[in-house]
């Protein structure tokens, strides 16, 4: 049985799915690249997610490591939302 932390947990991630397809989809609509590196973020996020809860199917793997690979795909995110923000796109005439 699943524990609150667990269920929210997957909500996040099918949340962070969610999010990265309508990025996607804002992407293919309008091919602005801030939707593309977005939708790359919102992807991590949930792999960050899965990652936060992989010792449940994998106890061996040492808990530093893993908090580790989660900062690092925190850092990761944060960088990718900078560069969304302050990425300036060109307007392509039609």
């Amino acid at each position: 049985m699943l524990d609150a932390e667990q269920i929210l947990s997957l909500g996040i991630v099918i949340f962070s799915l969610l999010l990265t397809g309508a990025s996607l989809i804002a992407y293919k609509k309008t091919r602005l690249r801030k939707f593309l590196i977005v939708s790359l973020a919102f992807s991590l996020y949930a792999a960050k997610e899965f990652v936060e809860q992989i010792d449940i199917v994998f106890p061996e793997i040492e808990g530093g490591t893993l908090d580790l690979l989660v900062k690092f795909i925190e850092f990761i995110i944060i960088a990718l939302f900078f560069v969304a923000v302050a990425l300036k796109e060109r307007r392509r005439v039609e």
